[in-house]
């Protein structure tokens, strides 16, 4: 199989093989530069590379073309794609902002409203800088609903396909890194933030914070996987000690750990990561289609690790990328 590997420091065109013992660099691309998003669209793949706004792939990551330039100075942190149309995204950026495009990513156009928004709701600027949308979400069950996490500011809302939109913060940690509809049931929305795991049963319009597993720990990514027809959906979720200040640099320790759900984010339990010896952070994961409860993590150290989560069996197949941010397996 082959995976898209985005890192601090480009994008790596990965190949591997079950049962082999390391993965392999076929290609790499945009050398140097801060890549925070892969998304697939149809059959094409978009990633955003800071600084250099969206690009294509129409051949698996082996080649890109550059569909815009930068945001007139934000910074894409953030893509998605419409589940009705692969020809719809969405960017959120750097200052805190929203962009639609409607032609496959030829033109963009902003959100105001989004922008009008975060002037009323006052959003904080962090220890990177201004404030930013770190996740925007379509919902698989309407075309015209859409979900933004903005760090530091909260989670918020539209019901017409981004030209008004609501603050959803009733309950909710304000620093929001991943929000995720369930593919399963249209009602539910999962947050994953800098203070715990939080759970909306009403579209975004209250949460509740998990009262046990993961409790307010450090939520780095979460992943959903779920097959058809099945009653629940099975959540990933990384989690770590605290902030990235806390766990970068050679003597940090990101007491990362990972955890599963297979009720539907109810219930949690911790899953067996020690044997991997691993200092850093789990910046990024991706389930293996092909093999249930079985994935790939990504790490802020550069590592790439293979395992199954219920057996505890997790094997180092590549090492000594930048920071690893995204997974995409194709």
């Amino acid at each position: 199989m082959r995976i898209l590997v985005g890192t601090r420091g480009g994008l790596y065109v990965v190949r591997w093989v079950h049962g082999e013992r390391s993965a392999q660099v076929e290609e790499s691309h945009f050398e140097g530069d801060d890549v925070r998003a892969i998304v697939p669209a149809g059959r094409s793949f978009y990633t955003a590379v800071s600084g250099h706004g969206v690009w294509k792939s129409e051949d698996q990551g082996r080649t890109w073309e550059q569909m815009t330039g930068p945001f007139d100075g934000h910074v894409v942190r953030s893509l998605a794609v419409s589940h009705r149309d692969p020809q719809i995204l969405y960017a959120g950026t750097r200052p805190a902002a929203l962009h639609i495009s409607r032609d496959g990513g030829s033109k963009w156009e902003e959100m105001t409203e989004f922008r009008v928004l975060g002037v009323r709701e006052g959003w904080k600027d962090t220890g990177e800088g201004s404030s930013r949308v770190e996740t925007v979400a379509a919902d698989p069950h309407d075309s015209s609903r859409l979900y933004a996490g903005v760090e530091i500011g909260g989670a918020y809302r539209s019901d017409d396909g981004g030209q008004t939109w609501t603050g959803c913060n009733e309950g909710l940690f304000d620093e929001v890194h991943v929000l995720l509809p369930d593919p399963l049931d249209s009602s539910r929305v999962y947050a994953a933030t800098g203070g715990g795991f939080h759970i909306s049963r009403d579209r975004g319009r209250k949460w509740t914070a998990h009262a046990g597993e993961p409790g307010e720990a450090y939520c780095t990514c979460l992943d959903a996987e779920f097959e058809r027809g099945a009653r629940d959906s099975l959540l990933v979720m990384a989690t770590a000690a605290g902030p990235p200040a806390t766990w970068e640099g050679s003597r940090g320790d990101a007491k990362a750990r990972l955890l599963v759900s297979r009720d539907s984010g109810e219930t949690w339990e911790a899953f067996k990561t020690s044997t991997m010896g691993e200092k850093g952070a789990f910046t990024a994961l991706a389930t293996d289609r092909t093999a249930q409860q079985s994935g790939f993590i990504g790490t802020s150290t550069g590592r790439l690790y293979y395992g199954n989560a219920v057996l505890g069996r997790w094997s180092k197949i590549l090492y000594g990328l930048p920071r690893v941010q995204v997974l995409q397996v194709l």
